[in-house]
């Protein structure tokens, strides 16, 4: 049995895994597994020794290690095959999975709002460009329900903030989709969560006018999507989120 193309005796395995030593010690299972595919170490296919030789590895109980092992499964990092031909495989993630692996590494990492600010200006900007080239109609006409829904309803001041977050990142979720590639995509699943609490942070901040201009450049870019004009929406895309990434930025500063 090999794992990865090393040998998965104990011994061979201490190439790739130490031993846990943390209080959540299944936390540190599930980070060295993916730090084992990230590296290149493991790829999709590839068998992993079985419960008893992994706990003896890793130096856990089997309970942990099945907590462990249920985290990487949720997240669609490897797959549990029962029957004499089973075992615990390395799976190839989709979209969605990508997105939940994301996720867990970037709160494994301590991303910080600054961090995702720098980030998005570049990534939704490139988004919006392919989402322009690619987008179909039905993209196009949820962009522009999602971007009209926001103008619309940030008409109501007694609007609770959150629901008009709900709206906005939804639309950058859709305007990954339409640029037709799962990376793109994979990647806004994986920022979701620390997107959505960054624009909830700005909530004394969203005034009737922050709202109606939002509105605004959403309607913007969803017709330069449209158009297929992708020069025009990487450009707005830009703007738009480098403006707002900056205001979270400080509004974070301003908290402490």
């Amino acid at each position: 049995m090999t794992l990865g193309g090393i040998e998965a005796a104990p011994d061979g395995t201490a190439k790739l895994f130490t031993e846990v030593k943390r209080s959540r010690s299944s936390d540190d299972v599930v980070a060295q597994v993916k730090d084992a595919i990230i590296a290149g170490h493991l790829k999709a296919g590839d068998r992993l020794p079985n419960e008893r030789e992994l706990c003896g590895v890793f130096g856990v109980s089997r309970p942990t290690l099945r907590e462990g092992l249920r985290t990487l499964e949720v997240l669609g990092v490897i797959e549990i095959r029962p029957g004499a031909a089973g075992g615990i495989f390395v799976s190839e993630p989709q979209g969605d999975h990508l997105g939940a692996a994301l996720g867990a590494l970037l709160r494994f990492r301590h991303a910080t709002v600054h961090d995702l600010a720098e980030f998005r200006v570049s990534f939704e900007a490139e988004t919006a460009r392919w989402a322009a080239r690619r987008a179909d109609a039905d993209d196009v006409s949820r962009l522009t329900d999602l971007a009209h829904r926001f103008s619309e309803l940030s008409k109501d001041k007694a609007l609770p903030w959150r629901v008009l977050v709900e709206i906005d990142v939804a639309f950058h979720e859709a305007l990954a989709e339409a640029s037709k590639n799962a990376v793109h995509v994979g990647i806004m699943l994986g920022i979701q969560r620390a997107l959505h609490e960054a624009s909830s942070s700005l909530d004394e901040y969203a005034s009737p006018r922050v709202r109606k201009r939002i509105g605004t450049e959403l309607r913007q870019i969803a017709a330069a999507v449209a158009a297929h004009d992708a020069t025009r929406a990487a450009r707005l895309t830009r703007a738009h989120v480098k403006k707002f990434s900056q205001l979270e930025r400080e509004v974070h500063e301003t908290r402490g």
